[in-house]
């Protein structure tokens, strides 16, 4: 298998554990204060923005010609990043 296809393979994998990581986090943000409660529903949604966005760039990656993926690739991984810290941040709010 090539390396663009086993890299789809594994990003298909990720996008849908961010399914339930985001599922699980919106059933987290009712257990926040009220003020973190609006700085976790923030990061949730700047979530599904990025989630969107690296759904979209997976189809590109499909589509995409062998000589221009691993640039595409750089992109979901930055975007993976930011997920990431978006998640890092919910969770120190349900930290003691």
């Amino acid at each position: 298998m090539s390396a663009r296809k086993d890299y789809l393979r594994k990003l298909d994998e990720e996008l849908s554990a961010w399914d339930d990581k985001i599922k699980k986090l919106e059933a987290q943000v009712d257990k926040a204060t009220p003020e973190d409660k609006v700085e976790c529903v923030d990061h949730i949604e700047r979530l599904k923005t990025k989630q969107k966005l690296a759904r979209k760039k997976h189809e590109e990656l499909e589509q995409a010609h062998e000589s221009v993926w691993e640039g595409l690739r750089d992109g979901i991984d930055s975007i993976f990043d930011d997920m990431i810290s978006y998640t890092e941040s919910i969770m120190s709010k349900f930290k003691d």
